[in-house]
């Protein structure tokens, strides 16, 4: 994990029922690029959701239409929704990762911009899903985040946080 990440509010979620920790920000610029972020999810007893995701670092819930793109995991169910732009159901996990005790799962999400559109590609262990696409010709800034709805400790449940960019 990271030295440092602060605790950030996702105007989607209810604060009081999720902890969300920032793990830095980065400019996805409006020129092609690949981005991502990726963390380890430690899956502990009692930890039954998780948040994860880029998310517009200057949004608020007065924005018509939010950027970013972040994803409930429900541990017990595998269910996988989005958060932030209205999709609903993303997918499901072949197994559900509750059933994992104390193993650790890589969490990932990797955006490439194709002129205004950016394609998102979702990976959580071995298993991969196409996230809905978004349209933005703007630069913008993305915050990475990651969170529990339980009484783990978000800090106790990722390690190994990334950002990263290159250009194409």
């Amino acid at each position: 994990m990271p030295a440092s990440f602060t605790t950030i509010q996702i105007p989607q979620l209810d604060s009081s029922d999720f902890e969300v920790l920032s793990f830095g920000e980065q400019c996805l610029p409006s020129t092609p690029v690949r981005f991502g972020f990726q963390v380890d999810l430690k899956v502990q007893p009692g930890l039954t959701e998780v948040v994860f995701g880029l998310v517009n670092a200057n949004q608020n819930r007065t924005q018509k239409q939010p950027l970013g793109f972040a994803i409930r995991i429900d541990l017990e169910r595998g269910e996988i929704w989005d958060v932030i732009n209205d999709s609903g159901l993303v997918g499901w996990l072949e197994q559900p990762l509750a059933s994992l005790g104390n193993e650790r799962v890589l969490l990932s999400l990797e955006i490439e911009r194709a002129g205004s559109a950016l394609l998102p590609k979702l990976q959580i262990g071995g298993e991969e899903w196409l996230y809905p696409a978004l349209r933005s010709n703007e630069a913008i800034q993305l915050a990475a985040v990651a969170g529990t709805n339980s009484r783990v400790n978000a800090p106790d449940a990722f390690s190994n946080a990334t950002l990263w960019s290159e250009d194409e």
